[in-house]
């Protein structure tokens, strides 16, 4: 079969063009078809040019990385060209200056065929406040803007889109950068870098599509804009190696979020990290390094599942940083699992915060054993109700199953339902009457529960044991002969509602200590 070389008029090279009679799609070539760049008629016969890989290089159409030739419709026609013939794209490496937006075609082809854009790590040189990258339709033959237009049920699939750098001669691009609507299956945005635009990407109702390795940030931790923002249906995405830097809000999530996986994500120098707008079912945030926020994860509707797992999160020790800010609702599940690492938090009221105080069901914390120094320091009131500390949390003496006023954490110490007092006893000594046993506890009383007492009572030299359980007030005493009710010890109800403990009589001296436990049953 014969062929010709050609000298390619842009990149200077000699490119070899095949006989052939079939396009790169097996369609019959005609003289509509030769444009002198892929396909060329001499005489009668067709030629065809050889790729490599399936691809178009945008520079054989006219644009020159020298960032200086505005090279958008070149670009626009490379895009075109190589749509047409379900081929991919490619750049020689440079800075190419581009002054309006250009639209990525659909790629709607059910086999799930792949279709590639991979700029070589090229520079897009921006001068003027526009997208520079934009998701696009056919009508009526004419490549469009799909934004604004109801989504698509044709779909797009497999396409990959990467591989370039974003910059720009103005202080701050408002625009977003990329906006893409409707991609689906096999579809991903990778490596992928921007500064000085507010916001890197505008994703609208794409379902299964990998984001991974985009970079974006604003000069001087000047905290700019929301640099990704995803709109409509978003489920099954995977948020992989992503870096929003110095931004009011890092990722925003305005539509519900359905079985999505964030992966190495950095949330860095913002006031919201990330901001849930919408429901969020059964997804999760893990080995992601997250620091330099007021707020890192922001929740404002419902949290079917939520799991922080495995991650590094730096308070800089600010006071007023939230790792959790959420309306309380009905139906929330946040796990927040121990392989996680806190730096410089100063309390833990740091880690959730209950924007209404309400209910707040379903808010698990799990927490390194190596956390904790004391039980109280988790009976706050704006974590909301029915927050739950796993089993595993370790204090200096006792297994801390907890619960607070608000909500129900199983437990083994004085204030189970209420708040409790620290140590190993859960009772704090009153010792206003030096010789008249008075224990207070933080138990709420009730005329049903058991309240279990074993204490030693030291009056001088004297060791005196009272040992028994309350029901209601009513204590019964062990003895050698086995229980009774006695006076020897009596409950007290407060005017809060705790019980204090009392002896039933005046003790012969001076109480020197009390050693032993209260402990609800």
């Amino acid at each position: 079969m014969n062929t010709i070389e050609i000298n390619d008029p842009y990149i200077g090279e000699w490119t070899t063009f095949i006989e052939t009679d079939r396009t790169y799609n097996g369609d019959a070539i005609t003289d509509a078809y030769c444009d002198d760049i892929l396909y060329k008629k001499v005489g009668n016969v067709y030629y065809r040019r050889v790729l490599e890989d399936s691809r178009v290089d945008i520079r054989w159409f006219g644009a020159l990385p020298d960032g200086i030739t505005d090279c958008s419709d070149a670009i626009q026609q490379a895009f075109i060209s190589a749509d047409q013939f379900k081929l991919s794209v490619t750049s020689g490496k440079g800075t190419y200056l581009i002054t309006k937006t250009i639209y990525i075609p659909q790629n709607p082809d059910l086999a799930f065929l792949s279709k590639t854009y991979d700029f070589n790590e090229s520079v897009f040189l921006i001068q003027s406040d526009f997208t520079v990258f934009e998701s696009g339709y056919y009508d009526q033959g004419e490549l469009v803007s799909a934004i604004g237009e109801p989504n698509d049920t044709n779909n797009c699939f497999g396409i990959k889109f990467g591989n370039f750098s974003l910059l720009t001669t103005l202080y701050n691009v408002t625009s977003p950068a990329l906006v893409i609507k409707d991609w689906h299956q096999g579809c991903e945005l990778s490596n992928i870098s921007s500064q000085k635009f507010s916001t890197l990407l505008k994703s609208i109702n794409n379902y299964y599509t990998v984001f991974d390795d985009l970079r974006t940030t604003h000069q001087n931790e000047a905290r700019i804009g929301e640099r990704f923002i995803f709109l409509g249906d978003i489920n099954l995405n995977v948020f992989r190696a992503l870096v929003a830097a110095n931004s009011l809000v890092g990722y925003k999530f305005d539509g519900p979020l359905r079985a999505c996986h964030f992966d190495a994500i950095s949330v860095e120098g913002v006031t919201t990290g990330i901001q849930f707008n919408s429901e969020v079912n059964n997804c999760s945030i893990v080995n992601s390094y997250i620091e330099g926020f007021e707020k890192a994860f922001e929740f404002k509707s419902y949290i079917d599942n939520f799991t922080i797992d495995n991650n590094y999160i730096n308070f800089l020790s600010r006071p007023a940083s939230k790792l959790i800010s959420y309306v309380g609702l009905p139906i929330n599940n946040i796990h927040l699992l121990p392989s996680n690492i806190f730096v410089h938090m100063l309390g833990y009221n740091q880690l959730f915060e209950n924007t209404e105080n309400d209910y707040g069901y379903g808010i698990e914390i799990g927490l390194n054993t190596s956390y904790g120094s004391s039980i109280n320091n988790f009976l706050l009131n704006d974590f909301g109700a029915n927050y739950n500390l796993n089993g595993k949390i370790r204090f200096p003496t006792y297994l801390a199953n907890i619960q607070n006023a608000k909500g129900l954490i199983s437990g083994n110490y004085s204030g189970q339902y209420t708040r409790g007092y620290d140590g190993a006893s859960g009772f704090e000594v009153n010792s206003s009457q030096p010789n008249l046993v008075h224990l207070k506890t933080k138990i709420k009383h009730t005329w049903t529960q058991i309240v279990y007492v074993n204490l030693q009572v030291y009056v001088g030299s004297v060791v005196k044991y009272y040992r028994g359980f309350f029901i209601g007030n009513v204590f019964y005493e062990f003895g050698s002969s086995g229980i009774s009710v006695t006076t020897g010890l009596e409950s007290i109800v407060n005017s809060d509602g705790f019980i204090d403990i009392q002896g039933g009589s005046y003790e012969s001296g001076d109480i020197i200590s009390v050693k032993g436990e209260v402990r609800l049953i």
